[in-house]
């Protein structure tokens, strides 16, 4: 079951670039180099934190290939080329009997499933730990970690493409191999992919690409019953709602950030009311802007002398020298933007 909240309209007199209402615009300061794969290749981030602040990885894929990465410079750290894997997240704190490692996950669509990575938390060495098949899916497309407060266990949030279903796996280890069960699943109805998971109110964020954005329970006991919060509406949000990430305040509080990927845009959502803030652009600045945004990821960490306000990172479609690759945003600009609390007049 689907319900839908009311959701505010907008008068088209309001519309700024590409119909869509006026865009705060930012600048971001480093990149990544394009990624091996052609075409439409690039795709999700996802920040890696270190002990050792300046020592953090971003994550990246390449849909054709498999993951890269990434050092807070943009250098390339590793390449594991293990697939067609789509979006990523990562975790800290996995156990694997005698030691503990942090991992990535990532929807894939080689071996239809999930695959995942180890991240040792001392040297910042990335390894490939298989894949699971899971049952009952045709495309994995979206993809994000939960950790439950209720119980610790760790789970996974996988989307099959179309018609939009969303399966909750719980990630295990069986003393050789990482598992994943299957835990509930339910079908927002068109195609699915973005999606984040707030650990500190237990409620995951989904995305349909042509519909809008949608808050389940994150708990495998919730019901199965999705609320919608926004709407593609060619104003606040336009087609396709792509990647999800959160940027908490305290508690309860903070912004659900959403690409807007037809008009270059991204929309803003308060945590709390779940009413639209804000729109905003990545322009022409140190390196060149962002169009057509798939996945992105934000860290409120601080990561050293680059990014010590955190950091925002968005996959870029149309790289200044071709290709497709990552863009960094020092958080501190995009702060001053959500805090600001309206769009650029």
């Amino acid at each position: 079951m689907k319900r839908i909240l009311g959701l505010a309209a907008f008068s088209l007199a309001l519309g700024g670039c590409g119909g869509g209402l006026p865009a705060v615009e930012i600048e971001a300061v480093l990149e990544t180099a394009s990624v091996a794969g052609t075409g439409d290749a690039a795709d999700d981030p996802a920040v890696w934190v270190s002990d050792t602040p300046a020592d953090s990885l971003i994550f990246g894929t390449d849909k054709d290939n498999g993951v890269y990465v990434y050092t807070l410079t943009g250098a390339e750290h590793a390449y594991l080329p293990e697939g067609r894997l789509n979006n990523v997240d990562v975790r800290y704190d996995f156990a694997l009997g005698d030691r503990v490692v942090d991992i990535a996950g990532a929807s894939d669509r080689s071996n239809i499933g999930i695959a995942f990575f180890f991240i040792d938390p001392d040297t910042r060495d990335v390894s490939y730990a298989g894949a699971v098949p899971l049952d009952n899916i045709v495309e994995p497309y979206g993809f994000c970690f939960y950790r439950s407060r209720q119980d610790g266990e760790l789970y996974a949030f996988v989307s099959d493409k179309e018609p939009g279903t969303f399966i909750q796996v719980r990630v295990g280890w069986n003393g050789e191999s990482v598992t994943a069960e299957e835990v509930r699943r339910v079908t927002l109805g068109t195609i699915a992919e973005g999606c984040v998971a707030d650990e500190r109110t237990g409620t995951v964020y989904m995305n349909e690409e042509n519909a809008g954005v949608w808050m389940m329970g994150a708990e495998p006991t919730d019901p199965a019953e999705p609320v919608q919060i926004a709407a593609v509406d060619g104003q606040q949000l336009s087609a396709d709602a792509e990647g999800a990430a959160l940027l908490p305040r305290g508690e309860t509080g903070g912004w659900l950030v959403v690409s807007s990927q037809s008009d270059n845009a991204y929309a803003a959502y308060d945590l709390e009311t779940h009413e639209f803030v804000t729109r905003f652009r990545i322009v022409d600045g140190a390196v060149d802007g962002v169009t057509h945004t798939d996945g992105l990821d934000i860290s409120t960490a601080n990561l050293g002398e680059t990014f010590p306000g955190g950091i925002f990172v968005v996959q870029d479609d149309e790289n200044e020298t071709g290709g497709q690759n990552f863009k960094f945003v020092d958080l501190r600009s995009l702060t001053v933007v959500l805090e600001g609390g309206s769009a650029a007049e």
